[in-house]
């Protein structure tokens, strides 16, 4: 089989070992010297230092093949430093893999030591369509940044040294075909900005800070008038004087008003979504708090809420169900803690779908179930994922939740997990 093998071009080697893990094709470099370098003729090459070794071994390793490939177009590069290096040799990399005329470049650090420069060149790259760079970086965008080919921005835990503009506002206005925007962690600037995510292509945008505390509270501005996903977690910023949402879809939110901000806006602005998620009971709080912002969602067909604590507040869920017409499916992801409902608001809503992701085995509970189902006179399916610690519990369970009162075409579905407490 070797023998076969050894008879193919190197051109037809390397594309067989293309379609193998990088870390696998690697080893086929100890078959012979003919098959030193082969796996490094290759559209993608991946480097991490904790399955190739790190230190001075790994910059070595990395230094051949990047020379051995010559001029031989890298499609992608994923670079991954878990252990301490010289930052330099990173930054020297970033510059040798745009001379291959690299379409997506994935560099992640993850080290408490010196920080990685970010060369200006990375800035007017015309060939990156990705890129991505994650923790441990410093960077500088000059004032000739141009990325026309890029369409996907990941941006994590990145420091930024200007001080004369807002850098994202730069950033996005030097990416005409972007489409794909993440910005984890700080990866901000320290300077009074307004944060302008202002792009007319932009699609997909995710925005999650690690440090919800942050001190600074500024204005914040949506212009992305083709934005069909948004996943914002954050702290509710001072103002948000312009949101333009328009083609929205798909909207999940992680909202805190720790800082006393103004969501006035961003709440109006996500009238057309399709699907809505609260990912905190924060989220549900601050829609209360601004509940005379809500709109009507006449596009929204689900709506899942997020129930994190036993001091959940139930009372942005009536509200939002008045305000959804259309609404057809309504997900509870966590336990039925406290009321379900103020009893000034009715529940009457289409809502035909109802799925509860932990249903326990308190009484409690069963009351919360009851009036929900009275609540929603549409209901046609219950999906239940209750926990249950033997056969009695399940079948108690089944048996109180099938006694429940509701419409004769509503059903209910159980699904039994492990109770993991």
């Amino acid at each position: 089989m070797m023998d076969r093998i050894n008879s193919l071009s190197d051109d037809i080697i390397c594309q067989i070992l293309s379609f193998l893990p990088f870390n696998k094709a690697t080893s086929t470099s100890v078959l012979s010297k003919r098959w030193r370098y082969l796996f490094a003729f290759r559209p993608d090459l991946r480097f991490d230092d904790h399955e190739l070794g790190g230190g001075p071994s790994f910059i070595d390793f990395v230094d051949r093949i990047l020379t051995v490939s010559g001029n031989f177009p890298i499609r992608k590069i994923s670079i991954k430093c878990c252990k301490s290096i010289d930052t330099g040799h990173i930054t020297r990399w970033m510059v040798d893999v745009l001379k291959h005329g690299v379409l997506d470049l994935d560099i992640e650090i993850i080290s408490n030591d010196d920080v990685v420069l970010v060369p200006l060149e990375i800035f007017t790259c015309k060939t990156l369509v990705v890129l991505k760079l994650s923790n441990g970086f410093d960077a500088m965008i000059p004032d000739y940044v141009s990325l026309p080919s890029l369409r996907t921005l990941s941006l994590s835990s990145i420091y930024f040294y200007n001080s004369d503009c807002c850098v994202l506002g730069k950033l996005l206005s030097a990416c005409p075909a972007l489409e794909e925007l993440t910005i984890r962690g700080e990866s901000w600037q320290c300077i009074e900005f307004c944060r302008n995510v202002s792009s007319s292509t932009l699609k997909k945008l995710t925005i999650t800070p690690s440090f919800r505390f942050h001190y600074d509270f500024w204005d914040m501005a949506f212009d992305t008038p083709s934005l069909t996903y948004l996943e914002y977690s954050d702290l509710v910023q001072k103002h948000y004087p312009f949101v333009n949402l328009e083609a929205l879809v798909e909207a999940k939110l992680d909202l805190d008003l720790f800082g006393g901000g103004n969501p006035t806006n961003l709440i109006k602005g996500l009238r057309n979504v399709e699907v809505l998620e609260f990912s905190s009971g924060d989220t549900s709080q601050t829609f209360y708090d601004f509940h005379e912002a809500i709109p009507v969602f006449s596009k929204l067909l689900r709506l899942s809420i997020t129930v994190d604590n036993r001091h959940y507040h139930w009372r942005a869920l009536p509200i939002l169900l008045k305000k959804s017409p259309n609404l057809q499916t309504l997900v509870i992801k966590g336990p039925l803690y406290a009321d379900i409902y103020e009893r000034e608001y009715g529940l009457s809503c289409p809502v035909r779908v109802l799925k509860i992701t932990e249903y326990g085995r308190t009484i409690g509970e069963l009351e919360q179930m009851k009036r929900l189902l009275e609540k929603l006179p549409c209901l046609e399916l219950v999906k239940v994922r209750a926990y249950a610690i033997n056969d009695k519990e399940k079948s108690r369970i089944t048996n109180d939740l099938l006694m429940v009162p509701r419409q004769s075409n509503c059903k209910i579905k159980i699904k039994f997990c492990e109770n993991t407490n």
